[in-house]
């Protein structure tokens, strides 16, 4: 009741006592990644990658897509369902931390509560974040411009689908704030649970 008590106070104080609790209480060799009540955690030591500093943030929404410039309106879309919605929104190339790109984005993924994942032109690169998000226990929000884009593993989620035009996109914004509504929900019971 304490700890309610303090975060009660000042919402801001919830993210000091989850560092201070993540940096004295965890071992130091393993991290969880998600903070999803009800569910089994896993922590893990990767080998391939850097554990970033920074613990996942629940506010954090990233967006794994293609970077061409035809989808750039298509993330200025996400970007603001995401601020409709009281969430940030991040791509890894609105960061620049470490010398990898890959490490960027794998940082970018543990800190984020929401990955959307727009698997428009089969980007093997987006499969491959999709994988990682869904590993570290995100919620991963699947968008696309054509249901053959999504690959069979796949296939079993559900997913905006949206043509990139101005009504496609205004159709995407409010598919997406409607999701990022529910998750910002649950992510609010977590928070004051």
């Amino acid at each position: 009741m304490v700890l309610k008590d303090m975060i009660d106070a000042d919402p801001q104080n919830y993210e000091i006592i989850r560092d201070y609790v993540s940096r004295h209480c965890l071992e130091s060799s393993e991290f969880v990644s998600s903070h999803d009540e009800d569910q089994r955690k896993i922590t893990f030591s990767p080998t391939a990658f850097k554990i970033p500093y920074k613990n996942p943030n629940p506010d954090l929404i990233s967006v794994m897509m293609p970077f061409e410039s035809a989808m750039n309106s298509v993330y200025e879309t996400i970007q603001s369902a995401a601020n409709a919605t009281g969430f940030i929104c991040k791509r890894a190339d609105d960061i620049w931390d470490d010398s990898t790109v890959i490490q960027d984005v794998f940082s970018l993924i543990f800190e984020s509560y929401i990955v959307v994942c727009d698997f428009s032109g089969k980007n093997a690169n987006v499969f491959y974040e999709a994988g990682i998000a869904h590993t570290l226990g995100k919620h991963v929000v699947p968008i696309t411009q054509n249901p053959d884009d999504i690959p069979f593993d796949l296939r079993h989620h559900r997913y905006a689908r949206y043509l990139n035009n101005n009504e496609g996109r205004e159709a995407l914004q409010k598919d997406l704030k409607t999701r990022f509504q529910t998750l910002w929900a649950k992510r609010k019971k977590l928070l004051w649970s």
